[in-house]
């Protein structure tokens, strides 16, 4: 019998931690079951529509089920207008990793790698975090993301991990690279409604993104998990990443959490081989 299982009668207590750091102040949601088990927690990222209260509810039974604490920080629209993409201004990479040491502070079962999850713009943010510090981060998990930043050098900082045309730019490229090995040997599940074609209004569409990544975010996903397993076989190491379709959903992450059990693909991964 697995860990979720054995979980399944487990109460689950609600509580918000908030930090202040440098970068900013974040506040999240905790999810803590009472009957816990030795696994990561797991980090779940909103997207635009800032949806904590959503995430945190629609998450609370597989928190109970799996023993696993979960935390769905808030990047509130007033302190974080941006926050899909750490850049020179704005670092919510550094504010999402002072949260956790806070998380840690007051939780010390918590520490160690996490498994990190986001849908859409949070999917933006996790994987750029799992690329600049992938000892932090044992199972990255990405859902819709809009655009990835791809593991290729020959593609400009921020669609790859080129040098671009500024200081700025070459200095986000380096980092990025300095680290990629570390990032190739993570599990990365990567997840996409088959029904996410449309190109609305929080889409980035450029010609260039475009060609290098496809017309929408279902053909962005294909792109990412190919480009991250010929990467990863191109410094001779075992491909970790795999594409799941969640068939008949759209660009909705209540849709695939309810009807396409994407949650429950979520905190299952844990049980599989690394």
């Amino acid at each position: 019998m697995n860990q979720i299982a054995l979980a399944t009668e487990a109460a689950c207590f609600s509580s918000k931690i908030e930090t202040c750091s440098a970068a900013g102040r974040l506040s999240a949601q905790v999810l803590r079951p009472a009957r816990r088990f030795d696994a990561p927690p797991l980090i779940v990222l909103h997207g635009i529509s800032r949806n904590v209260a959503v995430l945190a509810e629609l998450f609370m039974p597989y928190a109970e089920r799996s023993g696993r604490t979960i935390i769905v920080p808030h990047f509130e629209a007033r302190t974080w207008p941006h926050f899909q993409r750490p850049s020179k201004t704005v670092r919510p990479d550094q504010a999402l990793l002072a949260l956790l040491d806070g998380a840690v502070a007051a939780m010390p079962d918590l520490a160690g790698p996490v498994d990190l999850f986001g849908h859409s713009g949070g999917a933006q943010l996790a994987h750029r975090v799992a690329m600049l510090f992938p000892h932090r981060v044992a199972r990255l998990h990405v859902a819709a993301a809009g655009w990835y930043c791809l593991p290729n050098r020959s593609m400009p900082y921020p669609y790859g991990i080129g040098p671009g045309k500024t200081a700025t730019t070459a200095k986000w490229a380096r980092r990025k690279t300095a680290a990629l090995t570390e990032f190739l040997s993570i599990p990365v599940s990567v997840y996409v409604g088959s029904e996410d074609i449309a190109r609305d209004q929080a889409l980035r569409t450029t010609p260039d993104l475009d060609r290098q990544q496809g017309p929408n975010r279902r053909a962005r996903a294909v792109t990412y998990v190919q480009a991250l397993n010929h990467a990863a076989e191109s410094y001779g190491l075992a491909p970790k990443a795999r594409l799941t379709e969640l068939p008949g959903c759209v660009h909705d992450v209540v849709q695939a959490i309810t009807q396409k059990k994407l949650a429950s693909l979520v905190l299952d991964a844990c049980l599989l081989p690394a």
